[in-house]
């Protein structure tokens, strides 16, 4: 009895590593051969209990079998397996005086718990980082020039933003209120908040200078809310990324709800200014 149970204890430990290095990795691996690897490098880690060879071939057979036996795989999904296993090793050896005094049922819940919860944290966390990094990639510095004021800002490409302004098919950006608000001109800057969305379309309060550049714009947010704002039409933004570009004569549009602007951005650009 004592070897079933582990048996089942190594097959279900090793089908968690085992799918936790899948998503880490990105490999596509059917759930039966999951299984299978998990089970034989179960079996083969329980006959050979507590030895270096058991240990060894347990590992080896465990990589080669769900992951093919290739040099790539061995070296690649092998390491991240290798230090997931020395993870929760530590883990449930650092937990094992207060695990010991519990009853069978009670173990094996327990470790399969701390297995569990311990393998989703680091995955939830490393997919974070992973997205963390991708995001800072799309993250330039730009240089806008607006109204004949030049505003040096952070600015974030944004792949889901494919707003443009209807009658010009032109790309629409958002530019964070708080980031330019003290720099804009005054009669501008005075006009700005007079306006009411209500009635979108009373413009009389912009200074002349702003009637050729200003477009009343209706945007849909993904939870299908409407609203209406203002685009102003700029005159010039470079963007100092990996490469440097220039684009001129597009829209911006104010935005107030800055703070879930993506790595700290002060400026959501369009696709097209990649």
């Amino acid at each position: 009895m004592i070897g079933e149970l582990l048996v089942l204890y190594n097959t279900l430990f090793n089908y968690f590593l085992l799918k936790f290095t899948q998503e880490i990795t990105g490999l596509y691996v059917k759930r039966s051969r999951l299984l299978l690897s998990a089970f034989c490098s179960g079996l083969i880690a329980s006959i050979f209990y507590q030895t270096l060879i058991g240990a060894l071939l347990s590992f080896i057979v465990l990589i080669g079998l769900a992951f093919s036996f290739r040099l790539q795989s061995l070296l690649k999904q092998g390491t991240v397996l290798f230090i997931t296993t020395f993870f929760l090793g530590g883990v449930l050896t650092s937990l094992l005086p207060f695990l010991l005094n519990q009853s069978d049922v009670t173990f094996f819940i327990l470790c399969t718990a701390i297995a569990f919860i311990g393998l989703t944290v680091i995955h939830s966390k490393w997919r974070e980082m992973m997205q963390s990094k991708i995001q800072h990639s799309f993250v330039v510095e730009c240089d806008l020039e607006l109204f004949k004021k030049s505003f040096s800002l952070k600015g974030f490409i944004d792949t889901g933003n494919e707003c443009t302004e209807p009658m010009s098919g032109k790309p629409v950006h958002f530019l964070s209120y708080s980031a330019v608000s003290k720099d804009l001109p005054e009669d501008f800057h005075k006009a700005l908040l007079e306006w009411d969305e209500t009635n979108p379309y009373q413009l009389k309060m912009f200074p002349t200078y702003v009637y050729p550049r200003v477009r009343v714009l209706t945007l849909s947010t993904v939870q299908q809310e409407r609203s209406t704002v203002l685009a102003f039409r700029f005159d010039k933004l470079k963007l100092c990324g990996a490469t440097t570009k220039e684009i001129f004569e597009q829209y911006v549009v104010f935005t107030k709800q800055d703070a879930r602007y993506p790595q700290d951005a002060q400026m959501i650009l369009h696709v097209l200014a990649l």
